[in-house]
């Protein structure tokens, strides 16, 4: 049984890499590990807007009101929670073995401690997430993770047209 380490930020490529992921869980009787990594800090939260819709009722509050910022952040750890869910739902109807794990931290540096901790085989994840700033190949966060895995690594493109790999 391989052990895959399946990165989602829930970007418009997460979807393909979640196709990717139980295909090879399925041809490698995988288990998967899915893994989201938030923000810890409130301007990283709303840097991007791609997947949620809570940026503009941030940026319409009052300055400093921290009651309405943790309610947001809690709102966007609730989704972001229910999202990962779903995805572990569907690999699971896939008659897939699946794990969700939502993490708060560096995205990089905790997808590697997560692979090293787990013994994982093999890291599925997108090219590019939603930050502002983005790298003309490859991802600030996948290019952090290629740099330093301890397993190989399927970079999934966000333009990826996918067929059957095996």
């Amino acid at each position: 049984m391989k052990k895959i380490l399946v990165a989602v930020d829930f970007s418009k490529g997460s979807d393909r890499v979640v196709q990717q992921a139980i295909e090879l869980g399925k041809e490698l009787d995988g288990q998967l590990y899915m893994v989201h990594v938030t923000s810890d800090t409130l301007k990283d939260a709303y840097a991007s807007t791609q997947f949620y819709d809570v940026a503009s009722e941030f940026a319409a509050a009052p300055a400093g009101d921290i009651e309405l910022a943790r309610n947001l952040c809690a709102k966007e750890y609730k989704r972001e929670h229910n999202a990962l869910l779903k995805i572990s739902s569907r690999m699971k109807e896939e008659g897939i073995r699946a794990q969700a794990m939502l993490l708060k931290g560096d995205a990089a540096g905790l997808i590697l401690e997560k692979a090293n901790e787990l013994r994982i085989d093999l890291i599925v994840m997108g090219s590019h997430g939603h930050g502002l700033l983005r790298k003309v190949l490859v991802g600030s966060v996948a290019e952090g993770v290629l740099r330093k895995a301890p397993c190989g690594v399927l970079i999934v493109p966000a333009t990826a047209n996918l067929t059957p790999i095996l």
